[in-house]
C-alpha cells in the first residue's frame, strides 16, 4: 500500500440530535447502535513493536496491455509489513507510528501513520534505504475510524490542482475469509483518477487486526489495465 495514494478523509455524522429538537425513538436507537459499534471497534489497532503481517499479492495485466499482441501477465509475490513502534522519520519531524513494508526485488518502504484509540491517521511514506526525504503530510489524513458504518462518505480530495481526485465511502461491515482466517471487516471503496487513468481501490480493514485484503484496479476508459489483489496469509495478532 502506498500511503501517498491512500487519501481517505473521514466525515463522521453527529451522534446526538441538535439542541432543542425532540429526539425520535428510531433516532435514539440508531445513535446507540453507532455507539455500541464504536465501542466494539476499540482499540482500533493495538500494537507492539515487532508485530507483523504476511500477505500474498497477485498481479494481473490483461492481454495486449504491455505491447500489441502480448499475452496475459500473471505474477504472484509475497509482501511483509512489520510495526517498528514510534520513530521520527526525519529531522524536525515528530515521532509517529511506523511500519516497514518489504517486497522481494523492490526498495524498502516505510509507512508513517498516527494510531489512536479510535482512529488511524495517515502522515506519509519514506524510503529509509535512500537519501530521499520522506513524503510528509503536514495535516494528517484520516484512514479509518471506530464506529464506521455503511453509507458514510468521505469528503472528496483533489491533488495537484485537480489532476488527481479521490472519493472514499464505507460500503459495508461484513465478514471476510482470507488465508489467515475469517475477520469482521469495514469495507472501504476509493474511486478517482490520475489524469486520464481511472482508479478503484477496495480495502477490507478488521479492527484489532489491520488490513486483511485490498484490491486495486486501473482503467483507461472502459479498458482494464491492471489488477492487484493483496490477501493476508498470516499475522501474529489475534493469537
Amino acid at each position: 500500500m502506498r500511503i501517498r495514494y491512500l487519501a481517505l478523509l473521514a466525515c463522521v455524522p453527529p451522534l446526538f440530535s441538535s439542541c432543542g429538537e425532540k429526539e425520535k425513538p428510531q433516532e435514539k436507537a440508531v445513535d446507540q447502535a453507532i455507539l455500541d459499534q464504536k465501542a466494539a471497534d476499540m482499540p482500533i489497532l493495538p500494537l507492539n513493536a515487532g508485530d507483523w503481517w504476511k500477505y500474498k499479492v497477485s498481479v494481473e495485466v490483461p492481454p495486449g496491455i504491455t505491447s500489441e499482441g502480448a499475452a496475459v501477465v500473471e505474477i504472484e509475490h509475497d509482501k511483509r509489513r512489520v510495526y517498528l513502534g514510534k520513530i521520527s522519520p526525519g529531522e524536525g519531524l515528530p515521532e509517529v507510528d511506523a511500519f516497514d513494508v518489504t517486497v522481494p526485488g523492490q526498495p524498502l518502504e516505510r509507512e508513517l501513520v498516527e494510531i489512536h484509540e479510535d482512529r488511524i491517521m495517515m502522515r506519509g511514506t519514506a524510503r529509509p534505504d535512500s537519501d530521499t526525504k520522506p513524503v510528509w503530510l503536514e495535516t494528517a489524513i484520516p484512514f479509518v475510524f471506530a464506529g464506521m458504518r455503511p453509507g458514510m462518505e468521505m469528503r472528496p480530495l483533489s491533488i495537484q490542482d485537480g489532476a488527481s481526485k479521490r472519493v472514499t465511502k464505507v460500503v459495508a461491515r461484513e465478514s471476510l475469509e482470507v488465508p489467515a482466517g475469517t475477520y469482521s471487516c469495514i469495507r472501504l471503496l476509493m474511486t478517482g483518477n490520475d489524469g486520464e487513468l481511472e482508479l478503484r481501490r477496495t480495502t477490507w480493514f478488521a479492527p484489532g487486526i489491520g488490513i486483511v485484503k485490498e484490491e486495486k484496479t486501473r482503467y483507461a476508459g472502459e479498458k482494464l489495465l491492471f489488477r492487484e489483489t493483496t490477501s493476508l496469509v498470516e499475522t501474529n495478532l489475534g493469537k
